[in-house]
This record gives C-alpha cells, sequence and structure tokens, in this order.
C-alpha cells in the first residue's frame, strides 16, 4: 500500500476511521454499561437474580462466537457486507429490547445483539488495515486501546444516570442510533470489492465453528463460575469439560486441514508469544481501575455507579487524550520494549498505592492511581498489539487477529473472574481472622456493645441497644474485612505489574513496522 494518500481518497479514509473508533467504543461501552447497569434492568424487566445473572452472560457470551473469525469474513466478503446489514439489525434490535418482556425472548434478542457486537469489534484491526493508509494504523490502533478506558469512565457514569434521569431504556436506545451512523460511514468509507473467491473456496468453515463454540462455551463457565462456586457446580464442570473437549478437537482439525484458519503455530514464535503474555499481565494489572476500585467505592463507600464514573469533569477527557498521545508518541520513538516497560512500572506504582488502602477513601484518594491507570492502559496495550503485528508474517495477519479476541474476551473475563472469586474468598477469611478477636470474652464488650448501639438511635432497653450494637459491629467487621480484601487484590495487580516487567525483558526487538515508524521515517 503506498504511504502517501490522494486528496480524493481522504475523505473515504476518513469515513473508515470513524467508522472504526465509534464500532469498537460502542461494543466496550455497551458491555460496561448493560454490566453496570444490571440490577437496574433486572428490577425493569422483572427478572430474578439468577435470571439477570444469566441475561448478562447471554448478552456477552455470542460476541466470542464470531469475534475471531470477523477478520476473515472482511477478507474474503469486504468490510461493507460484512458491517452495514448487521449494523441495522443491531440497531432493530436495540431499540426493540425495551419494549420486550419474557426471560426467553429476552435472552434470544441480547445474544443475537451479542453476536452483532462481536462483528463490530472483530472488525476493528481489519477494517483499519485494509482500508487506511499506513501512516494512519497506529491511530486507528490507538483509538482501538482507547475505548478501554473510555467504557471504563463513561459506561459507569451512563449506566447509573439514564436511570435516574432520562430512563433505562437509553442503556438501549443511545445504541440503536449510533449503529446506523457507523454503516452509513462504512457505506461510504469502505473499498467496494469482489468477494475473493479463492478464498471462499479454501475456506476452513469447521475450524471457525469449532473454535468459537469452544470460547463460547468457555465464557459461559467463566462468567457463571462465581456465581455457581465453581468446581462444586455440575454445570461449570460439564461446560470447562465440553469447551476442552471442543479445543482438543479444534487443534486436531487445524493439524489435517489443508488450508487452516488459525493454526496454533503462529503462537510459537518468541515475541507473538510474550506479546500475548504482556497482554495477559496488561489485563489482570489493569483490573485496579476497571474491578477493584469501583466495586470498593460501591461496597465500603456505598457510592452509585454515576458517582464514580464522573465522566462529567474537564480532566478525565484531557486525561484521555493525554494517555493517547503519549503511547503513540512512545511506541513510535523508543519503540516497543521500552514503552511496554514504562506502561508496567504505571502499573506497579497504581497498585503500590493502592495497598495504602483504608475504609476512609473515596472517589479523591483515588485520583492519583486513575491517572496512573488510565496512562499504563493506553501505553502497554498499544506496545503490546504493535509487538504482535510487527512481528507476524503477513499473510498470517488473519488468524493472529482471531487470537487477539481471544484475549480480549476470553484473557479479560478469565481474570476478571478470578479476582472476582479471590477478593470474595479474601473477604471471608479476613471476615473470621477479624472476628477471632471481637468475642464475648474480649475486654469491655458489653460497654462497647451499648456505645455502638446507643450512637445508632436513641431510646429503647439496653437489651435492644446491645442488639443494635452487635448489627453495628458485624457492619463494621465486614467493612474492614472488605477493605483488607481489596488490599490482597491490589497486591495481585502488583505482582502482575512486576511480571509483566520479566516477561518484556525476554523479548527480543521488532523488526521495523508501518505502526512504529515514525511520520518523518515515512517520508
Amino acid at each position: 500500500m503506498s504511504s502517501r494518500v490522494s486528496s480524493s481518497d481522504l475523505p473515504r479514509q476518513g469515513f473508515v476511521a470513524i467508522a472504526v473508533v465509534m464500532a469498537s467504543i460502542l461494543t466496550a461501552f455497551d458491555i460496561r454499561a448493560a454490566s453496570i447497569g444490571l440490577p437496574d434492568l433486572r428490577g425493569a424487566f422483572g427478572l430474578t437474580v439468577d435470571e439477570g445473572s444469566w441475561l448478562a452472560t447471554f448478552a456477552t457470551a455470542p460476541q466470542i462466537l464470531v469475534a475471531p473469525s470477523v477478520g476473515w469474513l472482511i477478507a474474503a466478503f469486504g468490510v461493507k457486507r460484512v458491517m452495514i446489514g448487521p449494523a441495522l439489525l443491531y440497531s432493530a434490535i436495540s431499540f426493540t429490547i425495551p419494549l420486550c418482556g419474557g426471560f426467553e425472548l429476552l435472552v434470544a434478542l441480547h445474544a443475537l445483539r451479542a453476536a452483532l457486537l462481536g462483528l463490530f469489534v472483530g472488525a476493528t484491526l481489519m477494517t483499519a488495515f485494509r482500508n487506511l493508509d499506513r501512516r494512519f494504523w497506529i491511530f486507528a490502533l490507538a483509538f482501538y486501546v482507547l475505548r478501554i478506558p473510555f467504557a471504563q469512565n463513561l459506561g459507569l457514569y451512563t449506566a447509573g444516570s439514564y436511570s435516574q434521569t432520562i430512563g433505562w431504556q437509553w442503556l438501549y436506545w443511545q445504541g440503536a442510533i449510533v449503529a446506523p451512523v457507523i454503516g452509513v460511514l462504512f457505506w461510504f468509507g469502505g473499498k467496494p470489492v469482489d468477494v475473493d473467491r479463492k478464498l471462499l473456496g479454501s475456506a476452513d468453515w469447521g475450524g471457525m465453528a469449532i473454535f468459537g463454540s469452544a470460547l463460547t462455551t468457555l465464557y459461559l463457565a467463566l462468567d457463571q463460575g462465581n456465581r455457581l462456586d465453581w468446581f462444586r457446580s455440575g454445570l461449570i464442570l460439564s461446560l470447562l469439560a465440553a469447551a476442552a473437549f471442543q479445543a482438543i478437537v479444534f487443534v486436531w482439525h487445524e493439524s489435517r486441514v489443508e488450508e487452516p484458519w488459525a493454526h496454533v503455530s503462529i503462537l510459537f514464535s518468541r515475541n507473538i508469544a510474550l506479546g500475548f503474555a504482556a497482554i495477559g499481565c496488561f489485563m489482570t494489572a489493569s483490573l485496579g481501575s476497571s474491578l477493584l476500585e469501583p466495586n470498593f467505592l460501591v461496597a465500603v463507600a456505598h457510592l452509585r455507579p454515576e458517582q464514580i464514573g464522573d465522566f462529567s469533569a474537564p480532566y478525565a477527557m484531557l486525561l484521555l487524550a493525554a494517555a493517547t498521545g503519549t503511547a503513540v508518541v512512545l511506541v513510535q520513538t523508543v519503540k516497543q520494549r521500552t514503552t511496554l516497560m514504562i506502561g508496567f512500572i504505571c502499573f506497579a506504582l497504581s497498585a503500590w498505592l493502592g495497598t495504602g488502602l483504608t475504609n476512609l477513601w473515596s472517589l479523591p484518594e483515588f485520583k492519583l492511581i486513575v491517572v496512573l491507570q488510565t496512562f499504563g492502559e493506553e501505553i502497554v496495550f498499544l506496545a503490546a498489539v504493535a509487538t504482535l503485528f510487527s512481528n507476524v508474517n503477513p499473510s498470517r495477519a488473519i488468524a493472529l487477529t482471531a487470537y487477539v479476541q481471544v484475549m480480549r474476551l476470553i484473557c479479560s473475563e478469565t481474570v476478571a473472574t478470578t479476582m472476582a472469586t479471590f477478593v470474595r474468598q479474601r473477604e471471608q477469611l479476613h471476615s473470621y481472622l477479624i472476628g477471632l478477636h471481637v468475642t464475648g470474652t474480649t475486654p469491655g464488650w458489653s460497654s462497647l456493645l451499648l456505645q455502638l448501639g446507643a450512637g445508632s438511635a436513641s431510646g429503647g432497653s439496653q437489651a435492644e441497644a446491645i442488639k443494635r450494637g452487635l448489627g453495628n459491629l458485624a457492619g463494621i467487621v465486614q467493612r474492614e474485612a472488605n477493605v483488607q480484601a481489596y488490599i490482597d487484590g491490589f497486591w495481585i495487580t502488583f505482582l502482575a505489574a512486576i511480571v509483566g516487567l520479566v516477561v518484556v525483558s525476554l523479548m527480543a526487538p521488532s523488526p521495523a513496522h508501518p505502526l512504529t515508524a515514525s511520520m518523518t521515517s515515512r517520508g
């Protein structure tokens, strides 16, 4: 592809760039907003806790069924054929869901909507690489990475504010408005291409189907594992066994088919394997801002989602812009390895600050952590993906894109559910350990209970005051147990950042690539 862009080609590439950014952000934002707004959605649809949990699972899991194969579909059919129709269908479904009732219908519509979302974000990288000039690849990738902190903040804010202001229905209707715009942009921006008959004739349909099914089954197990207590649940064991069996069949199939779609041998390259390992460390280290901070502020500080997001603050947009610009400059100047190290150092510092958590912390105390996490997310993920694509043979880029989608959904879900389980179990342990020191044999026990009970209400007998005091004391023990559990969680993210630095130190220098070339060197 030429490094020069004709004046007549600039508008088309601009349409594609905007569409790619909107599609990737819409996907991340919808998932985040639906997750945070689940309690409101359960109330609106009249669902039980179990039904709400399964609805959230089916609103995400089908993404992974189609996302890994989207790069191949675009290569075979072109971005217009793959994206425009689904964008319009997504809009129609998003408009319809708030008007529906019945658990089964809601699950079916959410599952179909999730599959369409999988097309959106799965198409981002391949669409950018096939339709944009090389000098713009790094910016498309930067906005692809930007969706993560953007969705974390804006999703938190809107999930709470919609329910309090214009209505929970806008969690869906906003997508119904944005999706057709994405379709129109792809219509005007996408290159007109013929169907690649040769690629279609050698299609590895079996590999794509088995791979997507295995990952979807695994995602179902991961998403429900914490709620159903993992290996104590027959359903979780069955899902994990089914996913493992399908994974074995996929590897066997790819070793026998004449033209494998995504052979696992692509992972055998040193820098590619280490690049994926770095992304795994990144996803664990980034849990400080995506999971630990918001959950702490809800459980201990008792804030609502819109208070946590606080996306209306001007500094939030400036922070995202500064982090994105810094990431691009670092990748183009000091290259990937040094950039990755800088990002993981940001993560390590933010996690170390988080280990100083107390029950008095609220939004102000997390500001520096959020700043470091935002820079870390932008810097590490951008450099890691640039490492992957600069070390892969261009003929195998489609296969690499498939595994990037695996990391995006399966790895992120794995580390998130593992951390949620870890924090829950640590809270139980700390609650037990603290409780050992708060018993009837503790000196001043009765006077302590009377003091706690008298502070919560006036009047009543001594027995009633002691009863109130026991309730207040139980709340204090649970609060402190939560604080200790979240401190343990921040130590895990700190260790992940340190492991990330070790992984980066093992990488070899990456070859020259358009993603890492500066604007001046492109001429």
